[in-house]
Formats: C-alpha cells, sequence, structure tokens
C-alpha cells in the first residue's frame, strides 16, 4: 500500500484567461515601445516583468500539489505550504468558489480544521476531485 498520494492541481479557465491577458499585454507592451531610444532600459524592465510573470503565474502551475500522506495532508501551492493532521479535520465539502487559496480553479474541495485550536477553513483544487474526497475520508476516518 502507497503511503503518499500525489494529486495536482486543476487549472481553472480563469486563471488561464488571466495569464493569457497577461502575456498579451507585456508582449504587446514591448513590441509597441521597442522602437524608442533607450532599448536597453526596456530590455531590462521586460525581462525584470517576464521573471515576474513565471513565479507569479507559471510557477504556481507548475508546482502546486496536494499530497496525502499515512498522517496528514500537505499543501504546496508557489510559497504557500500547510500541513494539515487528519485528526483535526471536521468536514470536507465541494463548493465553487472565486476566492483566492491555494487552488488554481474555481472548482475547489473545502477542508475545515482545527488549527491551534481556532476553526479554520482552506479550499484546494485537486484534478481528480472525487477521487481525492474519497481517498481524504478513508484517511480521517482511520
Amino acid at each position: 500500500m502507497k503511503d503518499n498520494s500525489v494529486y495536482r492541481s486543476k487549472v481553472g479557465i480563469m486563471y488561464f484567461l488571466v495569464a493569457v491577458i497577461i502575456a498579451v499585454i507585456l508582449v504587446g507592451s514591448f513590441l509597441y515601445i521597442s522602437g524608442d531610444g533607450n532599448t536597453v532600459a526596456i530590455f531590462i524592465a521586460y525581462i525584470i516583468a517576464a521573471i515576474l510573470y513565471y513565479f507569479v503565474l507559471i510557477h504556481p502551475v507548475l508546482n502546486t500539489k496536494y499530497i496525502l500522506q499515512a498522517d496528514r495532508l500537505l499543501i504546496h501551492c508557489g510559497i504557500y505550504k500547510n500541513e494539515i493532521a487528519f485528526q483535526e479535520i471536521l468536514e470536507v465539502y465541494k463548493k465553487k468558489s472565486f476566492r483566492r487559496y491555494p487552488a488554481l480553479s474555481e472548482q475547489m474541495v473545502f477542508i475545515k480544521y482545527k488549527n491551534c485550536g481556532v476553526t479554520d477553513l482552506v479550499g484546494i483544487s485537486p484534478k481528480n476531485r472525487d477521487e481525492f474526497m474519497q481517498e481524504l475520508q478513508k484517511k480521517i476516518q482511520n
């Protein structure tokens, strides 16, 4: 029996559209102002914008994952990292939301849990949402 199950994040249409629109604006503005005289400054600004674009929009797509271990759920989304022990989970349910969570899609699984004695809520968006919820429910019950 495997101890860890890794679920990648689903990427929603809104996230994809925002990424495409920002890319078009970056490339379009670079092409528009590239005829100006200060090409070096423009090139440096474009490189900085491209690096920011990668870390804000591309890196999360490549690295957001939810890992079901033997005793806890690990959530990795960019610089956001969280660990939730299964015994601390109070409720798990599906819901659509456009709020910003460590999720890249509006199709989310919400997890209500105890965090240092306080009830907290996190939304995640695993690709196989139903399979993820079934496996999580099994681990919570054990």
